[in-house]
């Protein structure tokens, strides 16, 4: 249990550092005190960067915590969390091409599907819910654009 909280605490810290690398050309703060494009995707590697050290003090400092425990990465409820994590994927790149609302129209219903729901019309409105609320503030309320159909532009 050891050598996988170490690879996953380096994992984190990584992770944190790739993300601070990818943002570097974005700005963190506007000249007028306003949060930048960089100020979210920072915030999230700090977190990643601080747990990943969390996790590495107390494998150091606490050996015996996790010493009888094992790890199954191949258990049910693992497979099915790597299986929302490929959807979730999926969804990242369908909606470079697809735009927003198609994509969160396909990926939505294959998500609550993996949670178990499997009433056609709570999946149907639930999504159709979801989707506008998040477009509405997103557009609305933050004045962000959300991807549009690349046949669209």
């Amino acid at each position: 249990m050891k050598k996988y909280n170490v690879l996953v605490a380096g994992a984190s810290v990584l992770l944190g550092l790739a993300i601070f690398w990818f943002s570097r050309g974005l700005t963190t703060i506007s000249a007028d005190g306003v949060p930048g494009e960089a100020f979210w995707p920072h915030m999230i590697a700090w977190l990643l960067i601080g747990l990943g050290v969390l996790q590495l003090i107390e494998v150091i400092a606490f050996p015996a915590t996790n010493a009888d425990r094992t790890v199954t990465l191949g258990g049910t409820g693992n497979l099915w969390a790597y299986l929302t994590a490929a959807v979730a994927f999926g969804f990242a790149t369908l909606m470079t091409w697809a735009g927003f609302l198609i994509a969160g129209g396909v990926t939505m219903p294959i998500v609550m599907l993996i949670m178990g729901e499997r009433r056609p019309l709570v999946i149907g409105l639930t999504t159709v819910a979801a989707i506008g609320v998040i477009w509405f503030f997103f557009v609305h309320i933050f004045n962000i654009s959300l991807p549009v159909p690349a046949f669209v532009e």
